[in-house]
C-alpha cells in the first residue's frame, strides 16, 4: 500500500478513536460484523407469526384457558436440542409416501420448530387437524392427490381460515386472488371462497394435481404451489435444464421456496411422531356434525345468532367466507353452514329471523348491495368512507379491517402496487347518507326543554314531579357503556341512531370490534 495512504487511514483512524471516546460514544461496528438475519431466520419468523396468530382465535383460546388443557400444561423450548440427526433421518424413511422426504440440516431446523420449539402451538395445530384433516383427506382421494399433501396448511396458515399474508394470500391454502379465481374461488364484496376451507381445498387439490402433471414431481409440485410454476421452470433451466427434482434446484428457488419445502418435511414428520415428543392434540371444540342449507333471502348473520340464541362466534367460524357477516342472497341462494340441529331451527323459524331488526342491519349495507347485484337506486343518496394511512399499515391489513380483499382496495384506489405511504388516504368503502324528513329531525336541548315546560303547564301531575325527575327527563344521553353481550347493532337500536352515524361519529371503522367497558359517544345532531 502507498506510504501516503497508510499514513492517512492510520491518522484517521486515530482521530475518530479520541473523538468517539472524549464523548463517552461507543466506537462505530464495522459494518460486515452487524448479525444480519438469514433466509432462513425471516421464514420462521413467518411461520411463527402463523403459529401466534392461530393462538389467537377464540376457538384455540378457549381451550388455552382451561386450567386442566394439555396447551397448559406443554412448555416450549426455545434452546437447540440435542443432536438427533440420525434418529430423524431414521424416521423420515420409515415413512411410505410418495412425497420425497429427505432429511439435512434445513429440515432439521424446521422439525425442531414444530416438535420442540412450539409445543403448545403444534398441540393446538394437531386438536384443528382433527376437525379439518378427514373430510380433506376425502377431498383430496376424489381428485387421486397424495392425501399428505394437506399437511402444506400447517405451513400455508397453521390451519387458520382467517389468515391473510402480507402480500394479500387469503385462507387456510392462502391462495392469491389470481390463483384463487382461476380455480373458481368467488371473491367479491361479500364474499371471499378462500376463506371457506371446503371451496379452498377443493381448489387446493386441483391446483396441486396441474402443478404435478407439469413437473411429474411431488418436491417441485410443492415448490411451485409457493413460487408458482414460472420459478419452477426457470430454475430448471439455470440448472441447464437436465435436473427435475428439489434438491437439485433448490439454490435456482426464490428464497422462500428454498426454505418452503423443508418446512413442509417438518410439519410432515410432526403429524407423524408428534407422540414421540410428547405432543398431544388439544381437544379444540369446533362442530363436527355440520350440514348446510341454500339461504334464499339476505341474512346478518347476528339476526340469526340473536333470534335463535346461537354462540356468534361460532356461527362465524362455521361461515368464515362472508366478509361482512352477510349471506349475500339479493339475487340467488348462498350456502349457510350450522350444525344440524340448529339448520333445523332455522328452515321452522326463518320468516321472523329474516324479519329481525331487517332495517338496522341491512340500511348500512345498502349500497354494497347495489354494486353487488349491479342495481341502480336513484334515490339512494352515498357517500365515501376514506382511511389514512398509519405508521406499520400495510394494504393487506388495511383490507382485512375494511372487509375487503387486497385486490378490490387496489381497484377501488387505482393501485398498480402494494406499496402505500404514512399519511395516505384511502377509499376503503360507502356509506348511505340518510336525509333526514323534517318530521324525524331531532330537536335541539332548548326546544326539548320548552316542550317539557309546555307539557308541565298542562299537566298538573307533572306539577308535582321533583325537580331531578324533570332534569332526567331533559337531560340528553351523550355516551354508552358497552356491557356484556352488546353489538354495534342492538346498541345503535338502543340509543336511536343509526349504524353508520355511530360509527362516523366514534371515528370506528371496524363495527365488529367492540370491548366490553368502551364508551361510545351518542351524536345529538
Amino acid at each position: 500500500m502507498d506510504i501516503k495512504k497508510l499514513t492517512f487511514l492510520l491518522i484517521t483512524t486515530l482521530f475518530l478513536t479520541s473523538t468517539f471516546a472524549q464523548n463517552n460514544l461507543p466506537a462505530p461496528i464495522p459494518p460486515d460484523s452487524i448479525h444480519r438475519p438469514s433466509d432462513a431466520d425471516i421464514y420462521e419468523n413467518m411461520l411463527i407469526r402463523n403459529l401466534d396468530n392461530m393462538m389467537e382465535e377464540w376457538y384455540v383460546q378457549r381451550e388455552v384457558t382451561n386450567a386442566q388443557s394439555v396447551l397448559c400444561k406443554l412448555k416450549d423450548d426455545t434452546t437447540s436440542v440435542a443432536n438427533n440427526d440420525s434418529l430423524y433421518a431414521v424416521r423420515l424413511r420409515s415413512i411410505s409416501t410418495v412425497i420425497p422426504l429427505a432429511y439435512n440440516d434445513k429440515v432439521k431446523r424446521w422439525i425442531e420448530l414444530y416438535s420442540e420449539k412450539r409445543k403448545r402451538s403444534s398441540s393446538a395445530m394437531l386438536g384443528l387437524a382433527q376437525y379439518y384433516f378427514p373430510w380433506m383427506k376425502e377431498i383430496f382421494d376424489k381428485y387421486n392427490v397424495p392425501e399428505e399433501l394437506i399437511y402444506m396448511t400447517i405451513i400455508e396458515s397453521a390451519l387458520n381460515p382467517n389468515a391473510v399474508s402480507k402480500a394479500g394470500a387469503t385462507g387456510i391454502w392462502q391462495f392469491m386472488y389470481t390463483t384463487g379465481k382461476m380455480y373458481g374461488l368467488e371473491v367479491n364484496t361479500f364474499v371471499d371462497d378462500r376463506r371457506d376451507p371446503y371451496k379452498a381445498t377443493d381448489a387446493a387439490a386441483r391446483h396441486l394435481r396441474d402443478l404435478y402433471n407439469i413437473f411429474n414431481d411431488w418436491g417441485l409440485a410443492i415448490a411451485a404451489y409457493n413460487c408458482g410454476p414460472a420459478n419452477v421452470r426457470k430454475a430448471i433451466t439455470r440448472a441447464g435444464g437436465g435436473k427435475h427434482d428439489f434438491w437439485s434446484l433448490s439454490r435456482f428457488l426464490p428464497k422462500e421456496t428454498q426454505n418452503y419445502f423443508p418446512a413442509y418435511i417438518g410439519a410432515f414428520y410432526l403429524m407423524e411422531y408428534h407422540n414421540l415428543h410428547g405432543i398431544k392434540p388439544a381437544n379444540i371444540s369446533i362442530p363436527s356434525t355440520v350440514d348446510t342449507v341454500m339461504v334464499a333471502k339476505e341474512l346478518h348473520l347476528e339476526q340469526l345468532s340473536t333470534t335463535l340464541e346461537l354462540n356468534y362466534d361460532e356461527v362465524k367460524l362455521l361461515n368464515p367466507q362472508y366478509k361482512r357477516l352477510v349471506v349475500p342472497a339479493f339475487a340467488e341462494p348462498y350456502p349457510l353452514r350450522l350444525k344440524v340441529p340448529d339448520m333445523i331451527r332455522y328452515m321452522e323459524l326463518k320468516d321472523s329471523v329474516h324479519a329481525y331488526n331487517y332495517e338496522v342491519y341491512f340500511s348500512p349495507l345498502k349500497v354494497y348491495e347495489n354494486q353487488f347485484t349491479g342495481k341502480e337506486d336513484p334515490s339512494l343518496k352515498t357517500g365515501k368512507i376514506y382511511h389514512t394511512v398509519k405508521k406499520g399499515e400495510t394494504l393487506s391489513r388495511i383490507a382485512n379491517d375494511h372487509h375487503l380483499s387486497v385486490y378490490e382496495l387496489k381497484k377501488m384506489n387505482k393501485l398498480t402496487s402494494n406499496t402505500i405511504k404514512i399519511g395516505q388516504r384511502l377509499l376503503v368503502g360507502y356509506k348511505v347518507i340518510e336525509e333526514k324528513k323534517p318530521e324525524d329531525k331531532p330537536m335541539t336541548v332548548a326546544a326539548e326543554n320548552e316542550a317539557t315546560l309546555a307539557g308541565i303547564t298542562a299537566d298538573s301531575t307533572t306539577l308535582a314531579a321533583p325537580c331531578d325527575t324533570l332534569l332526567t327527563k331533559i337531560e340528553p344521553q351523550t355516551t354508552y357503556t358497552v356491557q356484556k353481550g352488546d353489538t354495534f347493532y342492538s346498541i345503535s337500536k338502543k340509543v336511536g341512531v343509526s349504524p353508520q352515524r355511530l360509527a362516523e361519529y366514534n371515528e370506528i371503522t371496524n363495527m365488529n370490534q367492540l370491548s366490553i367497558g368502551q364508551k361510545l359517544k351518542i351524536p345529538l345532531d
